[in-house]
């Protein structure tokens, strides 16, 4: 066989670090090129080389095909350890699962991890798009600008994964407000310098709130830490926060007004690119599989995740203990969670307060592909690819 420049199936299994049922779908769907001789199935090199570049955007020639050594390869996730929402990959790294599964899923492998750290869903979309990140947690608006941004970039095409924290009717995102202001009601807003971090979950709340209110304010775009750090020493009128910033002013006697009548769940969630989901399915069911242990450590021993959340952040270890006892740790994907995201989209048509503010589509494809097959192999009630009709279960959650 080697004459004809022929591998075989567990050679290219090795090669591309998958498992045997992802080259069966990839021959099926992805048209990925092999020979059948009696019952067993080859692949040619240079048809094997080609389709890798085709459909992974690579346009340099690639030299060699190694077959008998291991591959080395950095998985980046990049996360938000300023969103309390999405302490899902703090508490997974802190546990050391998502190695555990990838050493189970490619015990050949010598993959690394890296974790990201960025100041907003933004920053990380960027980073997505620039190849550095492979899997994304961002919040529900910057779900939508990715789906935005996908239609001005070809090459980009981010798919939903999975969500991670929720809570109902946008609980966890306030409007906070200095300690010993002359604020009586939503009515004082007018006039106001605000502060907020544009084109996130919580600046798109900002701007409901001011066009439902017609408001005439000044809105400052600034980071989270800047924001609460003016609101401690009262050098804004108010902002709008997130958890666990809003927890913090509370306790440094700042007050809080929540976004009352807003029926928009708050949403949390994974994205990856289409592309390296599909030639990675193993490494992101790993990375899923990882994620719903982490779900399943937070809801059944808070006080724990709390404490080494604690120990990852410097907040106090009753304000974490609160938060994570208040938000739906649950990757499964609803109909109404879909919903959501749809209707955010059509309520930034009407957007105008932020300069430069368009409506930024639907959400991005949800591939239930993946999320299944995590629970299928941890002995959960299957998910299957579709989103799950009704309202949130309290009795399976992943």
């Amino acid at each position: 066989m080697n004459d004809l420049d022929l591998i075989t199936m567990q050679e290219a299994i090795d090669l591309l670090q998958v498992s045997r049922s992802t080259i069966d779908r990839w021959r099926k769907s992805k048209r990925l090129p092999f020979i059948k001789i009696g019952k067993e199935i080859f692949f040619h090199k240079e048809d094997l080389q080609r389709w890798i570049r085709q459909h992974t955007n690579i346009k340099e020639p690639v030299e060699s095909l190694p077959t008998n050594q291991s591959i080395s390869k950095t998985i980046t996730i990049g996360y938000q350890s300023q969103t309390a929402h999405m302490w899902s990959p703090l508490l997974m790294n802190k546990l050391g699962l998502f190695e555990e599964e990838l050493s189970r899923t490619c015990p050949s492998s010598s993959l690394q991890i890296r974790w990201v750290n960025a100041r907003n869903g933004l920053e990380l979309i960027e980073g997505m798009i620039a190849g550095e990140i492979q899997i994304a947690s961002i919040g529900d608006y910057p779900i939508m600008v990715s789906q935005h941004l996908s239609k001005m970039l070809p090459n980009f095409n981010p798919i939903l994964l999975a969500f991670d924290g929720k809570t109902s009717q946008s609980e966890g995102i306030s409007l906070v407000i200095p300690k010993e202001s002359n604020f009586h009601d939503l009515t004082d807003i007018h006039g106001q310098t605000l502060a907020t971090v544009m084109n996130s979950s919580a600046g798109y709340r900002l701007n409901r709130l001011l066009l439902g209110l017609n408001a005439d304010c000044e809105v400052i775009n600034q980071d989270m830490n800047l924001c609460f750090s003016n609101i401690i020493d009262r050098g804004i009128g108010a902002s709008v926060m997130w958890e666990p910033y809003v927890s913090l002013s509370e306790s440094q006697g700042a007050a809080t007004i929540r976004f009352d009548g807003f029926t928009d769940d708050y949403l949390t969630g994974l994205i990856a690119q289409d592309e390296w989901a599909q030639l990675n399915d193993d490494i992101v069911i790993a990375y899923l599989k990882a994620h719903i242990r982490t779900h399943q450590f937070a809801r059944e021993y808070p006080l724990k995740a709390a404490k080494l959340l604690s120990e990852s952040t410097g907040i106090a270890h009753k304000i974490t203990t609160r938060i994570v006892s208040k938000v739906r740790w649950d990757a499964a994907v609803y109909k109404q969670d879909l919903d959501t995201l749809k209707n955010l989209a059509i309520a930034d048509q009407t957007s105008s307060h932020f300069s430069g503010s368009q409506s930024h589509g639907a959400s991005p494809p949800y591939r239930g592909y993946y999320l299944d097959e995590a629970s299928k192999k941890l002995n959960l009630m299957r998910i299957y690819d579709q989103p799950i009709e009704g309202d949130w279960s309290l009795e399976y959650l992943y």
